[in-house]
């Protein structure tokens, strides 16, 4: 547990790391990341260790890891005001590790027993699901402290990619090596975390407040969009003959297209100040389910990969979303994570019963009914998502807006003279450098539009301008600058 003090500065507030040096503590994060999404995705995902027989849910590993994941991440949530920056403590920086390896040593138990569902299969998988839960809770407050919300989802961008490279380079190694090396990822996830924090400084957000939320239409999107994964999951992916090659096939293929998005997506947040990400998810996962509806299990593997590539997009962009709110809103990562997490576990073991069902009970006759269903919450999902950047960015405003009463009604003469610095060396016009005054006392874009009676589109074009000038792409980036100008 971490002392009294560290609980008592936390309270209310937000880890705020001052990277030492940001692009190592950045390199590590990914790193971190990776290595844990590849462990997922081997031990728990492909079904490699627990093969499913009489019930394509029950008897996997995945369905009651996600169950003691989300119990786990319930209470890590509930007690993160009390007991986080939970990366803090080393019992649970590195313990968390040792029981997921605890958990995969009981599946590997469970093989030896029988396939199909047993109490060591159980117990493993729970055990798994209480590890990483810990594992995640950890990553999310080095992850969160990052200042630029564009590097976030580059930092999540490259942890996707190298996970899908380091898991065909394991795939293709003999069982027993790849075992041995399953064994091995945790701890170096840990420590790749522990790596990323001691290239910073932890210290508490002088102005701390809990107004970091997920908005209803978020939290929908979070559990209504994972359904159709989950159901894609269990109606196709479980009880393959070939299980190995088939994914090794997938990912390959879902690495293909996330370069290609992820390049284009870099490429178009630098220059347009807009994201392919978000656009790409929702065409993926319905071009799949569409595939499938239409030609069955002909189309699986192309459906597949389309699915697939949709469910690791949807990682960047919420877990992004995830970090930007705790960020902005004062609020500690573990919160929202364990929030945002359990609702798409959740969706994911909706869509997982829905899948069970239509095997079961409904049988093929019915596969097209049950498809065009998910093919409805698919098109929900979008509607979702199409609506809730703009809310977003509206939820920042108002939070900016609450601070304002907190705000300095003047600046330092330190910043003061930084700011005189920033002008003379990005050639800011007058309304452009009173723009930056208001943004460093805390003002929000409503605020400023009232107390300089501009339009508020007006305020924002005259932002986006500071924010090319300087090279900058977020307040958060912005007013970190301006306050590390010597």
């Amino acid at each position: 547990m971490p002392s009294s003090h560290q609980a008592g500065a936390w309270s209310g507030g937000t880890i705020k790391l001052l990277s030492k040096n940001k692009h190592l503590a950045s390199l590590f994060c990914a790193l971190g990341f990776s290595i844990y999404w590849t462990w997922l995705l081997f031990v728990l995902l492909t079904g490699f260790f627990s093969s499913a027989q009489s019930s394509p849910v029950f008897d996997s590993a995945w369905f009651w890891s996600t169950l003691g994941h989300i119990a786990t991440l319930a209470m890590l949530g509930a007690l993160s005001k009390q007991y986080s920056p939970y990366s803090n403590n080393r019992a649970i920086l590195f313990g968390s590790p040792l029981v997921s390896m605890l958990g995969f040593a009981m599946i590997l138990y469970a093989n030896v027993l029988g396939s199909g569902l047993n109490g060591a299969l159980i117990f493993g998988a729970i055990t798994v699901g209480v590890g990483t839960s810990g594992q995640l809770v950890c990553w999310c407050e080095l992850y969160s402290s990052l200042y630029s919300n564009n590097k976030k989802r580059l930092i999540l961008s490259i942890g996707v990619i190298v996970s899908e490279i380091v898991f065909l380079a394991l795939a293709v190694l003999p069982r027993p090596a790849m075992v041995a090396s399953l064994f091995v990822l945790p701890l170096l996830s840990a420590l790749c975390v522990h790596l990323g924090l001691k290239k910073s400084t932890i210290e508490p957000h002088r102005e701390s407040s809990d107004e970091g939320r997920l908005s209803l239409r978020f939290a929908l999107f979070c559990l209504v969009y994972s359904i159709p994964l989950g159901f894609f999951q269990v109606r196709f992916l479980f009880g393959s003959n070939d299980t190995v090659l088939s994914w090794i096939t997938t990912i390959a293929f879902s690495f293909a297209f996330l370069l290609v998005i992820v390049a284009i997506d870099g490429y178009m947040a630098s220059k347009r100040d807009t994201s392919l990400i978000p656009k790409s998810v929702i065409p993926f996962a319905i071009g799949g389910l569409l595939l499938i509806a239409t030609f069955g299990d002909e189309r699986a593997a192309v459906s597949g990969i389309l699915v697939y590539s949709a469910q690791q997009l949807l990682t960047i962009l919420l877990y992004s979303e995830f970090a930007k709110i705790a960020h902005n809103g004062r609020t500690s990562p573990a919160k929202i994570f364990a929030l945002g997490v359990c609702l798409t576990d959740g969706g994911f073991i909706l869509g997982m019963l829905v899948g069970e069902i239509s095997i079961t009970f409904l049988g093929s006759f019915y596969l097209e009914l049950t498809l065009g269903v998910v093919y409805i919450v698919a098109l929900a999902g979008f509607l979702l998502l199409s609506r809730f950047p703009s809310e977003s960015i509206s939820n920042e405003d108002d939070t900016s807006g609450r601070a304002n009463a907190k705000a300095p009604s003047s600046l330092s003469t330190a910043m003061q003279s930084k700011i005189d610095r920033a002008v003379a060396e990005y050639s800011l016009t007058v309304r452009e450098t009173e723009m930056l005054s208001y943004i460093l006392r805390g003002k929000s874009v409503p605020a400023i539009a009232s107390e300089t009676y501009l339009s508020r589109n007006t305020v924002k074009t005259h932002i986006v301008h500071i924010y090319q000038k300087i090279n900058v792409h977020s307040r958060d980036e912005l007013i970190a600058f301006i306050e590390n100008l010597d």
